[in-house]
């Protein structure tokens, strides 16, 4: 059945081959995957997406492997696990992607692809080496999360660089930022999802630097009205990415590319509101950290939905294989592409680890249990399949289980410390003061002085 896609690309009847297709990647920051209407969100917050996915494949249990930006983002580009790729590390020494793995932009430029990147956030910068290979690079960081370059402007950047580019077959890959915090979204999506104090009066602001500092250290008080309050603006910010996402599809559409181009849309990790008493991502490997939308339309592929368990290493294969472009023999995922076409196999099971801020975590999920250890913790037991939630821990109840699971990830870890790579990043001290301002910096007791202009009645630790 994977033939059908290929002939596809290829054209039919002995005629003149077609080109190959285009791709575009589109990576959306901090987007849970049950905030998608099609993912059984009930706010309407997706309506551009869920038009998206009734067009292609949606992998309704898709999972990433490492709850924060770096890890995540250089899986998807490496089809790598974090220690098999070397990029993340935790707060304040981060690692870059090791110099030695090959990405989706370096096969597929060596194919004749021109590559282009549009990020908005430095863990995706030069410095971290996961955009390294794109011919093109167009990266906008702040020293502040209050500032970054929202997605109208984002959309904007990258259907000028698709009116800009040439003849050659492209691999686009766009960034958006705008759900992660800092929580404040534009009008209307602010008055239409905002919770009522905050839909025309914007000064609660959520998610700072202060905050984050605040948070690590231990001293900002999460209470569920707040957090309540934070995730409906969270929401709004959803929203208004989903809207741009959309124009951007509709601009491929207007641009005559939409039948030459396969999209892929996926999140790099999802946001805590509380779900086991936390806020914010990169401190756990819970489900509403790791459980990410992804989207596959392609050229020949028919829509439908799959329900089986598929992670961000099975990204590259998958592309490669799509746009007949040779795969690094480095890829350890799976193409998704008899997942798609309906075919059976038997289940992939999910690694995750690496924690940004915290007890470092890992996560292990097999056909029915997920597993999770680490951080001096005692282990943790889900049944996923019954309790996506993870609310009721096994470990005390299933003890096979438990011991089952952790000689499994004795033997992958083993494999993994042997492949283990990755060094420091070196970071100017301009890197060091813009990841501090997106609330990366350390949980010190004195915290630093906040310069992004919120302090007073905005800080949520202060509302009453």
């Amino acid at each position: 059945m994977v033939l059908a896609v290929a002939a596809a690309a290829t054209g039919c009847g002995g005629g003149k081959p077609a080109a190959r297709p285009n791709v575009v990647v589109i990576v959306i920051d901090t987007l849970r995957a049950d905030k998608l209407g099609s993912q059984g969100g009930e706010r309407g917050l997706t309506p551009g997406i869920d038009a998206f996915a009734g067009e292609g494949v949606l992998f309704e249990r898709a999972f990433n492997h490492a709850p924060w930006t770096l890890p995540a983002c250089a899986s998807i580009l490496s089809g790598l696990h974090p220690k098999e790729h070397g990029a993340g590390g935790q707060l304040p020494n981060f690692r870059a992607l090791d110099a030695s793995v090959p990405t989706l932009p370096k096969v597929f430029a060596a194919a004749g692809y021109v590559t282009h990147a549009i990020v908005n956030v430095a863990f995706l910068g030069k410095t971290f080496e996961v955009t390294r290979d794109f011919d093109s690079l167009d990266a906008e960081f702040y020293s502040s999360n209050v500032e970054v370059r929202p997605a109208g402007p984002t959309t904007d950047a990258a259907l000028t660089w698709l009116d800009k580019r040439g003849e050659e077959p492209f691999f686009l890959f766009v960034h958006y930022f705008d759900p992660h915090a800092v929580y404040d979204p534009p009008q209307p999506f602010r008055r239409r999802f905002a919770a009522p104090p905050d839909r025309e009066d914007e000064s609660f602001v959520f998610g700072t630097r202060r905050h984050m500092e605040a948070l690590r250290a231990g001293k900002l008080q999460l209470t569920p009205p707040i957090i309540r309050r934070a995730e409906a603006l969270y929401d709004a910010e959803v929203a208004y990415t989903d809207s741009q996402v959309e124009r951007l599809l509709d601009g491929l559409r207007e641009r005559g590319l939409s039948d030459d181009t396969v999209v892929l849309l996926t999140g790099d990790h999802g946001e805590e509101f509380l779900d086991h008493g936390g806020f914010e991502h990169g401190h756990t490997v819970y489900d509403e950290l790791c459980h990410i939308p992804l989207i596959l339309r392609a050229p020949g592929l028919d829509p439908g939905r799959v329900g089986a368990v598929v992670r961000h290493v099975d990204i590259a294969p998958t592309l490669t294989e799509l746009c007949r472009v040779p795969a690094a023999e480095t890829f350890v995922g799976l193409s998704l592409l008899p997942l798609a076409q309906g075919e059976d196999e038997p289940g992939r099971s999910v690694l995750a680890h690496g924690n940004m801020w915290g007890p470092p975590r890992t996560s292990f999920r097999g056909e029915r249990f997920k597993l999770i250890t680490g951080g001096g913790a005692p282990p943790e037991l889900y049944d996923w399949r019954a309790d996506p939630g993870e609310t009721e821990d096994l470990a005390g109840d299933q003890p096979d289980q438990v011991q089952r699971l952790e000689g499994v990830l004795k033997a992958v870890a083993g494999h993994m410390d042997a492949l283990s790579r990755g060094g420091t990043a070196d970071l100017s001290p301009q890197e060091a003061e813009a990841l501090r301002g997106l609330g990366y910096g350390g949980g010190s007791d004195e915290l630093a002085p906040d310069s992004s202009g919120d302090g007073g009645p905005q800080d949520p630790d202060k509302q009453r």
